[in-house]
């Protein structure tokens, strides 16, 4: 099973908001832009979702940015991607065109089943789990790579 972009912008929005939550700190769409390589734009529209989720919540002014609610780290996973990911089966069966195997077909069924047990083992994991440990000290770090001097810039081009 494949992730929509948006639910992969998503979730490393999330992990990186748990990750500043962990030490206090808030993180703008700007920054969370610039950390995952998307437009700004895209990550308001997904940030738009998680509002909505009542994943994030939004604080404006000066000290402003993005945080996770008070409920947001004990989400699971599963749970999550299901409410981001809005697809209620793999394939559409039913159209447009609609399968003509449909009447005889338990390929349908089958990916059913095959999803839920995806979600199922996603299940077993909440959003602190995401930044347990090294991994919640480590995001902070690689949202603000190194600055390279402008001879390294001409010396290793990316």
């Amino acid at each position: 099973m494949q992730l929509t972009a948006s639910t992969d912008i998503g979730m490393r929005a999330v992990m990186r908001l748990a990750a500043a939550d962990q030490l206090g700190d808030r993180v703008t769409i700007k920054a969370i832009a610039h950390q995952v390589g998307a437009s700004e734009r895209t990550v308001s529209t997904v940030v738009a979702r998680l509002v909505e989720i009542g994943v994030i919540a939004t604080s404006r002014g000066r000290g402003g940015g993005l945080m996770l609610t008070g409920t947001a780290r004990s989400t699971r996973l599963g749970t999550l991607i299901r409410q981001l990911e809005q697809r209620p089966e793999v394939v559409d069966c039913t159209g447009p065109p609609s399968c003509p195997m449909i009447a005889g077909c338990r390929l349908r069924h089958a990916l059913a089943q095959a999803t839920e047990a995806f979600y199922r083992e996603l299940d077993r994991f909440t959003v602190a789990d995401l930044v347990a440990g090294a991994a919640g000290q480590l995001l902070p770090l690689r949202a603000h790579p190194p600055q390279r001097s402008p001879a390294d810039a001409e010396e290793f081009p990316r």
